[in-house]
């Protein structure tokens, strides 16, 4: 994403930063890490994080004072409109705290959102990009992609909920498969001062609606009136009140945003033993994914060397193989374009891929 201007733009004019400002590829992979990244309820005062650059790190001197610190290695924020009405750049250095601690070789990736001259301050309730890009001894990087910024002070008081999608967290639930019974959860990512959570679970295509209202950030998969299915995967969001579920948090749609959950079975487990093992022995990737049902580019590398093909089975969540192919490979890598059969539904599935005696899982999803 190099400008985003979706739901911000209506009066008909052609959008355009100001300045006449353009963009430059190729684009790094500086960014904002995952919590600072398409935040839409920022207050002034917080912290905009980057990702650190290992080349910046480098610069810092352990134990050094600032004014050892170097001036032209840290980070370069550009916020802007992307309907020209706002842009400014914002260097944050190793030698300038920016009123953060502790001094450390990543302080400079911590961007202070409006400590700086009111004329310049970013303006309440405008949906702004940002992006950054890492400078060494005063060269710069190029800018990465962009992540999307609003300062929003009503919505930071009574923020929108998801469900927990922060890449790490034990309670990860977006995007996953769990099973339908007791023991098994969904969590939302908590809000403080919430006393209400209500989890919607749909299937669109099909008018299926089921609400459940907690007083906790999860819930539990195990209801007995609209269960949900094996084999089905439900969009899911979730909101959040503070006054008991009198009013939901929100400016205009209390829901927060979507996320998919695939119910899974039996058969679903003992594929997903294997999940996980391509990240520890190799590497697998697919694109796009989700895919549109059509095709999808599959690449595996680091397998044995000597291993001259590849097995690709396709399984839906009921353990049923739905495709599968033999492909070819060379020194330790395999890459091919797979069209896929066009009566698979919308969905998750899970791609096997075995080399010699190694096997690899990925999911796979199908979205129309």
């Amino acid at each position: 994403r190099i400008i985003d201007n979706r739901n911000n733009f209506s009066n008909g004019s052609v959008s355009a930063i100001s300045g006449g400002q353009g963009f430059c590829l190729p684009m790094s992979g500086r960014s904002l890490i995952f919590t600072s990244c398409d935040k839409l309820d920022w207050l002034s005062g917080q912290y905009v994080v980057a990702s650190p650059d290992p080349a910046v790190s480098a610069e810092w001197v352990v134990g050094g004072s600032n004014a050892v610190q170097d001036n032209n290695s840290g980070y370069e924020f550009w916020i802007f409109d992307p309907n020209g009405s706002y842009s400014f750049r914002r260097f944050r250095s190793h030698n300038v705290s920016d009123a953060f601690g502790p001094a450390t070789a990543t302080r400079a990736c911590h961007m202070k959102l409006n400590n700086w001259t009111v004329a310049n301050q970013v303006p309440a309730n405008v949906l702004m990009n940002v992006r950054v890009r890492a400078r060494v001894n005063g060269v710069n990087g190029a800018f990465g992609p962009a992540c999307r910024l609003a300062i929003n002070p009503a919505l930071a008081a009574c923020p929108q909920a998801t469900l927990m999608n922060i890449p790490g967290n034990a309670f990860f639930s977006c995007g996953e498969v769990r099973n339908w019974g007791a023991g098994n959860y969904v969590y939302a990512r908590p809000v403080s001062g919430a006393n209400r959570y209500q989890f919607r679970f749909r299937l669109p295509a099909e008018g299926f609606q089921v609400v459940r209202t907690t007083t906790t950030y999860f819930v539990q998969l195990n209801w007995p009136t609209l269960p949900l299915q094996v084999g089905e995967t439900y969009d899911v969001d979730v909101r959040v009140s503070k006054d008991g579920g009198a009013t939901w948090c929100s400016t205009s749609d209390p829901w927060g945003n979507a996320c998919q959950l695939t119910i899974g079975g039996a058969n679903m487990n003992a594929m997903m033993a294997h999940d996980g093992v391509a990240a520890a022995q190799g590497e697998v990737s697919l694109f796009p994914n989700p895919s549109r049902g059509d095709l999808v580019t599959i690449t595996l590398a680091g397998f044995e060397a000597d291993v001259n093909t590849v097995n690709v089975d396709i399984f839906d969540l009921t353990g049923k193989r739905v495709m599968a192919r033999t492909i070819a490979a060379q020194k330790d890598r395999a890459q091919f374009l797979l069209e896929l059969d066009k009566s698979m539904a919308n969905g998750t599935y899970l791609l096997n891929m075995t080399a010699g005696s190694e096997r690899f899982t990925q999911r796979l999803m199908i979205m129309r």
